[in-house]
């Protein structure tokens, strides 16, 4: 399967509240076999949800070589980023956690999806492995990472010994994951950047970090320039951006490539156009060129 492809027509086989703020929607139905002839996917790999309001049709995109064409325009259903949470091989399904925070398309779409509702997937691509050197990994983010985090928890090898953070509204949203995490609540005052900052990363560590724009923005600094972690060893990226739409954070990225462009700077990954976003976003800061 090549990646960031359109899958062919899917739809909701189960939902799940499994915490008050998390919602999961599994998808499969008559092309259920294509998920289950996915090659391997990363852990933290992402697709493109596409989904409708309630009774609408999902119309597919054609892949084309400048990206997505769609055949109307006014047609056009919501595309949302998403991890994927699991891939069942043996039912051709696959799980997707949707954090419910704030009046957002897809908390609204999640919370009211029912079996037989139509969905699209594009992709799945991305995904995050620490480097071959890496002797220990830090992972932290909110509950819009805690899919990814959880995933990562249970790809990681026994052996890498891993630090983990994760911030959410309170207690009720912890999840029971497949190694020890250090919950932070946001209704007690705690605060992920604070705990980052409270336990520095060794030398030869990892860090993936995901979430709202300006803490992951905060976390990068310290974890690059003030305690000199390698670009290669620090992946950072934003997920939303407090007080901004998805729409706006699109319009980020466009202008993050033309902004490069520009500047006769190649934007080669994913990491590559969230700093440059970053900079757009927030005025920019001097980062280590290693």
């Amino acid at each position: 399967m090549t990646r960031m492809s359109v899958l062919p027509p899917l739809h909701v086989v189960a939902t799940e509240r499994v915490t008050p703020r998390m919602q999961r929607v599994t998808l499969g139905g008559s092309h259920a076999e294509v998920l289950a002839g996915l090659e391997t996917i990363p852990p933290a790999a992402h697709v493109r949800l596409l989904f409708a309001e309630p009774g609408a049709p999902v119309v597919l995109p054609e892949p084309g070589p400048t990206g997505l064409t769609w055949p109307d325009d006014d047609s056009r259903p919501y595309a949302r980023s998403m991890t994927v949470r699991a891939l069942d091989r043996d039912r051709g399904e696959m799980a997707i956690d949707i954090a419910l925070h704030g009046d957002s398309a897809a908390g609204r779409w999640a919370t009211a999806a029912r079996p037989g509702d139509p969905a699209g997937i594009v992709g799945p691509g991305g995904g995050w492995t620490p480097p071959a050197d890496a002797d220990e990994v830090l992972l932290a983010g909110d509950e819009t990472a805690l899919p990814a985090i959880a995933a990562l928890l249970e790809w990681l090898p026994r052996h890498t010994p891993v630090r983990a953070a994760v911030e959410v509204e309170d207690a009720a949203d912890e999840q029971e994951l497949a190694r020890p995490v250090r919950w932070v609540h946001r209704a007690a005052g705690g605060s992920l950047l604070d705990v980052v900052r409270a336990r520095p990363v060794p030398d030869g560590a990892a860090a993936w970090v995901a979430g709202e724009g300006h803490v992951v923005k905060a976390i990068r600094e310290d974890l690059r320039i003030a305690q000199g972690l390698a670009r290669s060893h620090c992946h950072a990226i934003r997920y939303w951006t407090r007080g901004r739409s998805h729409e706006d954070s699109d319009r980020t990225f466009g202008a993050a490539r033309a902004e490069a462009a520009r500047r006769g700077i190649t934007l080669v990954t994913t990491q590559d156009v969230h700093e440059m976003s970053y900079e757009l976003m927030t005025g920019g800061f001097p980062l280590p060129t290693a």
